[in-house]
């Protein structure tokens, strides 16, 4: 009879044992409100815009930071009307549009972080559990796309008065002066938009790169971000 008793509680804690397991990972995910789930992605892209603002709108942080990758080089004109200029004598110029964009965006952080936690507050989550157990970057492309737009002009008004400040305007009319000296190839290119789009760009990948850091490093964590560890 003893036996049998120990053979049937044995039998019992296996049982609970087995019925506790969570195999589809609904157990985990309701030990959090979808209130904490937001505040936890929200969070993760305040911390995000945050770092990537550190690195980025600082003196060289467009221009070498992390071994330059982050730098406005203007690739779309390297081709057509740098090479010209540089074949005539004229790299200097190539060099200073290049330089004058980088410290432009550089100085740009007081307007543009503010703008990127705004759109954080003002952003509609539509899948807590999606973006939370989602690839190593969704949460930051959730946020580029439904708020592309308003990142956009949000850079793009502190980039409009900084083009002459900066003497980026200045530079680029005496290289397209010397450009139809050498060439009758017309060249459409807006330059103000391309230094916006790209220091978007560089500022979601950075945040990106965050966002991974977030996921599978707890030292980049806050208080707020526990339901990470599903």
């Amino acid at each position: 009879m003893k036996n049998l008793k120990i053979v049937c509680l044995a039998v019992f804690a296996a049982v609970v044992l087995f019925s506790c397991k969570d195999e589809t990972g609904d157990y985990v995910e309701q030990l959090y409100t979808n209130n904490q789930k937001e505040a936890a992605i929200k969070a993760c892209l305040k911390v995000s815009a945050d770092t990537a603002s550190a690195h980025l709108f600082v003196p060289d942080g467009f221009y070498a930071y992390n071994d330059s990758i982050y730098q406005i080089n203007f690739a779309p004109l390297q081709n057509t009307l740098f090479a010209v200029l540089e074949e005539h004598g004229y790299g200097d110029l190539v060099d200073s549009l290049v330089l004058c964009a980088n410290r432009l965006a550089e100085s740009c952080g007081g307007q543009v972080t503010p703008s990127l936690k705004a759109a954080v507050d003002s952003m509609k989550i539509l899948d807590y559990d999606g973006l939370i157990n989602g690839q190593d970057d969704a949460i930051t492309r959730y946020y580029e796309m439904y708020e592309y737009k308003f990142l956009k002009s949000a850079i793009q008004t502190p980039v409009s008065v900084r083009m002459d400040l900066y003497n980026v305007n200045g530079t680029w009319a005496l290289m397209m002066n010397k450009y139809i000296q050498y060439t009758n190839t017309p060249l459409n290119f807006d330059i103000q938009n391309y230094i916006v789009e790209t220091m978007l760009y560089d500022i979601l990948e950075e945040m990106s790169t965050e966002e991974y850091n977030i996921r599978t490093n707890i030292d980049h964590r806050t208080d707020d971000m526990d339901a990470f560890d599903n």
